[in-house]
């Protein structure tokens, strides 16, 4: 009997199986929404945020105008960076509550809803990716970030570097990213730093989100407000091993981002 030839690998299916569950929801949403319309499988206006729309239950509104973009280098450069940052919120910072993960996207998603009514807003991925940032610079403050040209600072200047960026190349205030940055900055104050002053953290994960995505306990962490947080010894041990820059091992300028 003739040896059998081992399955060929497919390095690009493993990387995308390897990807946690939230991050590769928010990455392939955001592929088939800039996609399917680069395609002309779908109008781009029907993703967008209409607020006459969603009157008449074009509910799904809600959700597609955080991940519209124009199919372009800057969408790719975007959608890593994004990859980058949620993979590492979702593994490290949430890592073993899933449920928690899910409920910081849904209290940043309505907050940024709510602002774009007032302010005329009809994408809010701009928002998205600023309030991923935002969170992750939070949990990472010390790490050394790589910006263009390298360019070196903390990541707790990195959601500020991004705007100003997007100011000098656009010439316009990018209010959507501002919207995304005030709105991580509350669901961030209202459950790390005003409980760590003692006071009561007012955002707990909804109990039927808890039920659906169950904790998992993890090494180095400890349990508080009814999720698994990080130790602070194992966050600045991360940090101190940790050298990065915006898009992975190389020091890119971060580029345009799409719809600007």
């Amino acid at each position: 009997m003739p040896p059998q030839t081992p399955p060929q690998r497919n390095e690009i299916v493993e990387w995308y199986q390897s990807i946690p569950p939230i991050t590769k929801a928010i990455f392939t949403i955001s592929v088939a929404a800039t996609v399917a319309p680069a395609l002309g499988l779908i109008e781009p206006y029907y993703l967008v945020l209409s607020w006459n729309a969603l009157s008449k239950l074009q509910l799904w509104r809600l959700v597609t105008c955080f991940f519209v973009n124009r199919l372009g280098l800057a969408f790719a450069m975007n959608l890593f960076f994004m990859y980058r940052y949620s993979t590492q919120l979702e593994t490290e910072v949430f890592g073993g509550r899933t449920a928690d993960y899910i409920y910081y996207h849904l209290v940043t998603g309505v907050l940024q809803l709510a602002a774009a009514r007032f302010l005329n807003l009809f994408v809010l991925s701009d928002g998205f990716l600023l309030s991923v940032a935002y969170l992750w610079s939070q949990h990472y403050r010390e790490v050394p970030v790589t910006f263009m040209f390298g360019i070196q600072f903390k990541a707790k200047y990195l959601p500020w570097v991004l705007v100003a960026y997007d100011f000098l190349v656009n010439g316009a205030m990018p209010t959507p990213s501002l919207v995304g940055i005030g709105a991580s900055h509350i669901y961030y104050y209202l459950t790390t730093t005003y409980p760590s002053q003692g006071g009561r953290r007012y955002l707990q994960t909804p109990t039927f989100l808890q039920r659906m995505f169950p904790p998992s306990v993890q090494q180095g962490g400890f349990t508080t407000g009814g999720g698994m947080w990080p130790g602070r010894q194992q966050q600045q041990q991360q940090q101190t091993r940790q050298n990065t820059n915006l898009f992975g091992g190389h020091a890119w300028g971060r580029g345009q981002r799409l719809g600007s």
